[in-house]
């Protein structure tokens, strides 16, 4: 886990206590370069440093603080989830993005809080020599806070009015909780390739019947990203198709379905997610005959727990509702955490940061179109699936 906090806001103390709640649990140390204080730190020379540095992978975040540099390493890292639980302090924003990125695992990110005097008291108290430093510090915590309201914690533990055993018991519970996440899962081009469906159907039926590749480019362009009756009305007034509007949507909910197959290893994937304790919700705008016979031809029904669909529900992503009734049908709230992933940088990042989910792009090699960006990009959804499992280390 990472607690992330101010100076003197109780990293340290809360630490002590998850790790009387269950030995596990246990300190982090990064490798220290500079002055003051060692307890807590591997003390490391400018030499050590160096190699870490030139080291590829190894530094997984650096800083510099207090006249020190403070390094976040990799072979660190290794060692401490080969022995238990690590607990990782940190101070900056930016450090958390980077370990969560630069280091899969099942993070838990806790922030610690204390107004700026409980600071200025806790450090006068235990005889820092630095005390004008840390609420300097401290200051500047706020102003990273600040610069990142995006940033969602798992957990906020307000330390001055929470005694340590508590806060650390609030820890280990959302730690277990964090077990039972939800994950919800955009359905078209995330999990199943609907592109390559699609543009199967629409040549197979402009073959069938004779039209010009001119009128399959037109179709395709149309119903590329979404298509519904009124996609198909628009088309055949358009291109004067040989079928009337319903027999279309009627021929089309019929023959796509079974063509529709999941991206290989999708299946696998998310039994693995689902055998680590996670709800997977699938979360997908479109109509409910077509989009329930995609599911069941595919497989995917089989392998997720619940299914969430716009014209079932009435809500379309990227709108609040349709998180909030994906979450209910499993028995949670959105207050509880979790992930959206999906291929729709509008309506499953921007639609699941605003519901408080976590959120994972998928890029198909896209670059990131701008905007706050999700909390992970990958390439496909089995690279998103593996970061929220935890990938290999």
């Amino acid at each position: 886990m990472i607690l992330y906090g101010p100076p003197a806001s109780g990293k340290d103390t809360v630490t002590r206590a998850l790790s009387s709640l269950d030995p596990a649990f246990a300190l982090f140390s990064r490798v220290k370069v500079g002055p003051g204080r060692s307890a807590g730190y591997r003390m490391g020379t400018p030499e050590l440093l160096a190699q870490l540095r030139t080291t590829p992978g190894a530094v997984v975040y650096e800083n510099a603080r207090y006249d020190s540099t403070y390094v976040t390493d990799r072979p660190g890292l290794d060692s401490a989830f080969e022995s238990g639980v690590p607990v990782m302090h940190l101070g900056q924003i930016d450090g958390v993005r980077a370990v969560l990125d630069g280091y899969p695992a099942d993070w838990l990110t806790v922030l610690l809080w204390c107004p700026k005097e409980a600071t200025a008291s806790r450090s006068a108290d235990r005889g820092d020599a630095d005390t004008p430093a840390r609420v300097a510090a401290w200051n500047a915590t706020k102003e990273d806070l600040e610069a990142n309201p995006s940033f969602r914690f798992d957990l906020v533990v307000r330390t001055d009015a929470t005694p340590p055993e508590q806060a650390a018991e609030q820890i280990r519970q959302a730690l277990a909780e964090g077990e039972q996440q939800l994950v919800m899962l955009d359905f078209d081009d995330t999990l199943v390739d609907r592109l390559t469906a699609v543009t199967s159907w629409i040549s197979g039926y402009c073959a069938a019947h004779g039209l010009t590749p001119e009128t399959e480019h037109r179709m395709l362009g149309a119903m590329r990203v979404r298509a519904d009756l009124q996609t198909f009305e628009d088309l055949h007034a358009e291109l004067q198709l040989p079928e009337s509007p319903d027999q279309l949507w009627d021929r089309y909910n019929a023959e796509l379905p079974a063509t529709v197959r999941p991206y290989p290893g999708v299946l696998d994937a998310l039994a693995a997610v689902r055998s680590s304790g996670r709800r997977l919700i699938v979360v997908t705008n479109g109509g409910a005959r077509i989009q329930r016979a995609k599911l069941k031809s595919s497989g995917i029904a089989d392998h997720v727990d619940a299914v969430c669909i716009s014209e079932e529900t009435g809500s379309r992503k990227p709108d609040l509702l349709i998180f909030e009734k994906a979450a209910a049908s499993v028995a949670r709230n959105l207050a509880q955490g979790g992930w959206m992933v999906g291929d729709n940088a509008a309506l499953d990042v921007t639609g699941g940061r605003e519901a408080g989910l976590r959120t994972a792009w998928i890029s198909h090699g896209r670059p990131w179109p701008g905007g706050p960006a999700p909390d992970f990009i990958a390439r496909d959804v089995l690279e998103a699936l593996n970061h929220i499992l935890g990938g290999a280390r």
